[in-house]
């Protein structure tokens, strides 16, 4: 007995998630601001916005992190800015950097890390005057605490922060300082603390939180305060960058592929004297090498800027793999009967590089 089977070729071409997650991750720096006429004779207020673009497009709209690797500001008048992120597409984003005055800063080298990752979330907190109300006024050590908040889906969550926009008065004060110190995370808060001192009052500060529930994200803070033993914070040596390193034993992964990690670091407080000139604070790493288990941060300063405490915060992760998709391909196949069966016929995995996506 023959049976007639109709074969209707209706192809189903959509990229489909598959069911193994692979987090994203990209990094980069802009040095937008780099000592060019208008930063270092400016006409307040300076609004500059600089456009970057992914090496690799991403499979969804990330979140962008900022930090700071690199500042420089004019001695003896009051530090008045921020940076922010914009519009931020899978191919790319705005970095908005906003100069108050009337402090001139010439440089501000700015990290970036754009993630797609169900287990990391990024949060930008501004402080304002109304917040401050401690920090904003007075005289001698102050300090003033918070709570930050995030999405409860972290059992063991790794937190670290950084300064990522601030308006403070030191006209009359001796020193520029401000400083966190952040709490034990549980899985749904944290708590922090900001201190100053002398006359330098906080009117405001904007914070970039970083949040992971992966355990081979490493994120933490490291700083120190001045003691005989560090050297780097006098002023001996007005030439060089007088520097602090701190190591960290990182994961056997890391050595896979240690010029594709991810390496990122930014400042997180600091307590300065400049006696002349401009203040100055650059935080950066030093590479890791093929089967490399440390990872090491170093951060300082030059000329005549003093410091008597200085903390910076860093994330690190393996390099990050993209997302894969299945891309499949189906014949519908109808048979006598009405009866429907589906049949897959092509399975191919693809990477999200690989699709014609507009």
């Amino acid at each position: 007995m023959l049976y007639l089977i109709v074969i209707l070729s209706i192809v189903i071409c959509s990229a489909q998630f598959g069911s193994e997650y692979y987090s994203e991750w990209q990094s980069g720096i802009d040095r937008t601001i780099n000592k060019q006429s208008e930063f270092t004779n400016p006409s307040f207020p300076i609004r500059q916005y600089t456009q970057i673009v992914f090496p690799r497009r991403f499979s969804a709209r990330p979140q962008v992190l900022l930090m700071h690797e690199e500042i420089q500001w004019g001695k003896g008048k009051n530090i008045n800015y921020q940076t922010y992120v914009s519009d931020i597409t899978i191919n790319g984003f705005y970095i908005n950097y906003v100069i108050w005055g009337p402090a001139i800063i010439p440089i501000l080298s700015v990290r970036w890390i754009a993630i797609v990752d169900q287990e990391a979330e990024i949060q930008y907190v501004q402080y304002t005057y109304e917040d401050l109300y401690k920090l904003r006024q007075g005289f001698g050590q102050r300090s003033q605490d918070f709570m930050i908040s995030y999405y409860p889906k972290y059992p063991a969550p790794k937190v670290t922060a950084f300064i990522v926009g601030a308006d403070l008065e030191i006209v009359e004060s001796l020193y520029t300082s401000i400083q966190m110190v952040m709490g034990i995370p549980d899985s749904s808060s944290m708590d922090i603390r900001f201190s100053t001192r002398d006359f330098c009052h906080v009117r405001s500060l904007t914070i970039a939180y970083f949040i992971s529930n992966n355990y081979l994200t490493l994120a933490g803070s490291v700083g120190a305060y001045h003691n005989y033993f560090n050297q780097y914070l006098d002023n001996s040596n007005r030439l060089a960058i007088r520097a602090q390193k701190f190591t960290r034993i990182v994961p056997s992964i890391y050595t896979l592929e240690p010029g594709n990690n991810i390496l990122a670091q930014g400042i997180s407080g600091f307590d300065v004297n400049v006696q002349s000139g401009s203040a100055y604070l650059r935080v950066t790493c030093e590479p890791m090498i093929s089967y490399s288990s440390t990872y090491t941060l170093i951060y300082g300063t030059r000329g005549e800027t003093l410091i008597s405490y200085m903390q910076a915060s860093y994330i690190l992760h393996p390099p990050g793999s993209p997302y894969h998709y299945y891309y499949k391909n189906y014949d519908w196949i109808i048979l006598k009967g009405d009866q429907v069966v589906l049949k897959e016929t092509i399975q191919e995995e693809k990477k999200i590089s690989e699709f014609n996506i507009q």
